[in-house]
């Protein structure tokens, strides 16, 4: 883990803020910036640019969470409610797009900066240019991360299926390596093969992913980071202790032993044993809507615990996916054994059927990827939306009908005249 580089990663929003309060420029007026007072700060420039790229993490984690099964809304927000009802309008979601977009043009942008003032070759070769390059290709794949479709470029463009927008991605994390190897830098490297590893298997490119995946060092993490300004939104708003507008949905509770004073885990799907990836409270505490009992996550403890984006443990669940594709159980489970045994859990038996298989493959994800805005996706690319929520048989959460991903943009039907502004050809896929 690369603490001192985390430390230096700035948001966007507070990137005039840093650079006011910080003596990184000399500036006539220290509310406005200039084209050549930044052409002076690039570290500045590439930090925010990163930054920014990192920004919709925390509440990815927080909304997929309540599409998926992992939460359930808690308090008395209409937003979250419909979320977890699956009843949320197409509308809502469309500022993700809208980040993205300007998360592109901002990269890019910043890009040309580097290669105006440092010359094309020097950029090609530096940190802050590898730094840009990450963050554009991270655009690109959180911009399908649960979206059905999303634009590549920077208006006019067209809007592409997620498919192909992950290809790009996946070519974007490949310019991202080429700069990192060039710059010395095995930190930004590493999250750029990682990177490019989920964006192909993905795509289904299973032999592509694992290739890359192999390449990225066992405890590597590439994180969201937090401070004063930007805090962890899952803990601020679903966590114990804060505002508890979400909580661990229904079917966890029995999995989940009441405490006094202390927090406990998740017990696992095999075995029973407290699994330490996923750490819950429940003292018996009533949620903020005066009704629910709130079972906490407690993965993250206070608002300034990192959520990973990219990290060595998710490279091996892709070598095990990839291992289940091609037949191989038992190498799958002894790839998902080793995960388990480094949290102290015994290890699965070999599943003798595909049902069994996907079953132990899946369980394994949500423990391994818990609260970091993975499960969503699962459900949506294995097809098992309806058949998870209507095994629930819950009147208020039923299968049908439910989102599986976010809606296409509103916005660019709007800014974009290359995507047509009719609702009938936007996708929003439904179980």
């Amino acid at each position: 883990m690369n603490w001192i580089k985390k430390g230096k990663v700035l948001s966007v929003a507070l990137l005039t803020v840093s650079l006011g309060a910080c003596d990184l420029l000399t500036v006539n007026d220290p509310g406005r910036y200039t084209g050549p007072d930044l052409d002076g700060a690039l570290q500045a420039v590439a930090d925010g640019v990163e930054g920014r790229s990192q920004l919709y993490v925390q509440y990815f984690s927080v909304y997929t969470a309540l599409m998926a099964d992992e939460y359930q809304h808690t308090g008395t927000w209409s937003g979250f409610d419909a979320m977890d009802h699956g009843t949320s309008l197409k509308e809502w979601y469309t500022f993700f797009n809208h980040y993205h977009t300007n998360g592109r043009v901002f990269s890019e942008q910043s890009w040309d900066r580097f290669e105006r003032v440092l010359g094309a070759a020097e950029a090609a070769s530096s940190s802050v240019g590898a730094q840009v390059k990450l963050a554009r290709a991270t655009y690109t794949l959180l911009s399908v991360w649960h979206n059905c479709e999303s634009v590549t470029e920077p208006a006019p463009s067209p809007s592409l299926p997620d498919t192909e927008v992950r290809k790009v991605a996946a070519q974007q994390f490949s310019d991202a390596i080429s700069v990192a190897q060039a710059a010395g830098t095995p930190f930004y490297q590493n999250a750029a093969r990682a990177g490019r590893a989920i964006a192909l298997y993905q795509s289904g490119d299973y032999a592509g992913a694992v290739a890359e995946a192999s390449q990225v060092p066992d405890g590597f993490s590439y994180d969201q980071i937090f401070n004063q300004v930007y805090r962890n939104y899952v803990v601020v708003i679903t966590t114990k202790g804060h505002n508890e507008a979400a909580g661990l949905m229904h079917w966890l509770w029995p999995r989940i032993d009441q405490t006094e004073d202390t927090h406990t885990y998740i017990r696992d799907w095999a075995t029973n044993e407290h699994d330490m990836r996923m750490p819950a409270w429940f003292d018996g505490e009533i949620a903020t809507d005066n009704i629910t009992p709130h079972y906490s996550q407690y993965k993250y403890q206070t608002d300034m615990d990192p959520i990973a984006i990219y990290h060595s443990d998710h490279m091996k669940l892709i070598d095990a996916e990839a291992m289940v594709m091609n037949g191989d159980y038992a190498g799958a489970t002894a790839v998902l054994n080793g995960l388990r045994a480094a949290v102290g859990l015994a290890a699965l038996d070999v599943p003798d059927n595909e049902e069994m298989m996907m079953e132990a493959l899946l369980n394994e994800r949500f423990a391994e990827l818990f609260m970091e805005g993975w499960r969503w996706a699962d459900l949506h690319r294995f097809g098992l939306m309806r058949e998870r929520f209507d095994s629930f048989n819950d009147p208020e959460r039923p299968g049908a009908g439910r989102p599986t991903q976010w809606a296409g943009s509103s916005s660019e039907t709007r800014y974009n005249d290359m995507v047509e502004d009719d609702d009938a050809l936007r996708c929003w896929p439904r179980a």
